[in-house]
């Protein structure tokens, strides 16, 4: 699955540009999951995902899924 047609893909913000027009949006997995991933030195995992293009719409930039996505093994 890909992380744009996720349901757990979520926008809650809009970077903002240096020079007062629109920014990128900024999106994150909401997945229950994702609270309690950690990292092979047993970090917590960022659910970011990835940011959206520079456009008013700013869909998501990123074509796959990230290696960390609970919803692979499923």
């Amino acid at each position: 699955m890909k992380c744009k047609d996720c349901k757990y893909c979520e926008q809650p913000f809009r970077q903002q540009s240096q020079c007062g027009k629109l920014g990128r949006k900024c999106y994150y997995c909401e997945h229950p999951k994702t609270a309690t991933l950690k990292d092979e030195f047993g970090h917590p995992l960022h659910n970011f995902i990835g940011f959206g293009d520079m456009t008013p719409e700013s869909p998501l930039t990123l074509k796959t899924c990230k290696r960390w996505c609970p919803l692979k093994g499923e």
